[in-house]
């Protein structure tokens, strides 16, 4: 092989390697596109929510741990959502093409979208009482029927 050829070659080779600019850019576009439905549909918010909701339960559950402990797990929590969003947009982007993320934000950015957003939190805080409520009422019902049998469940 001739000298000459061996930059070429190597070249062509690391070429290969390196995405080309069409794909980066659809890329970019995509993941704008995943931030944009993240901030409408307020994801990182709904998430945080979420812990806030179950606070109290996990408090409960876990005497052992200060209230110090919780105060400041939310604290770094909400601080860190952007975080969050940068987690959870490889999961997007898995699941949708960038055609139905299109379709998302233009929902999204409907009237109806943006009531959904706009409630979402309260349903979604709502929605964990009414299923803590129905666990609760389950875990009892279980609770008494297995007590029936002469099986001990503590509290």
């Amino acid at each position: 092989m001739r000298p000459a050829l061996l930059p070429l070659i190597a070249f062509i080779g690391f070429a290969s390697l390196v995405p080309s600019a069409p794909a980066a850019a659809q890329a970019a576009d995509k993941a704008m596109l995943i931030r944009r439905l993240l901030t409408l549909t307020k994801a990182a918010e709904l998430a945080v929510t979420a812990m806030e909701t179950s606070i109290p339960a996990q408090r409960a559950a876990n005497p052992q741990i200060p209230k110090e402990f919780w105060d400041e797990f939310m604290v770094r929590a909400r601080r860190d959502m952007p975080e969050l969003v940068d987690a959870i947009l490889p999961v997007y982007d898995k699941h949708f093409t960038k055609a139905q993320l299109e379709q998302l934000v233009a929902f999204y950015e409907s009237p109806v979208g943006q009531h959904l957003a706009k409630v979402q939190p309260e349903i979604t805080v709502q929605s964990m009482q009414a299923g803590q409520q129905w666990g609760a009422r389950i875990g009892a019902e279980v609770g008494q029927d297995l007590a029936k049998r002469g099986i001990k469940v503590p509290n």
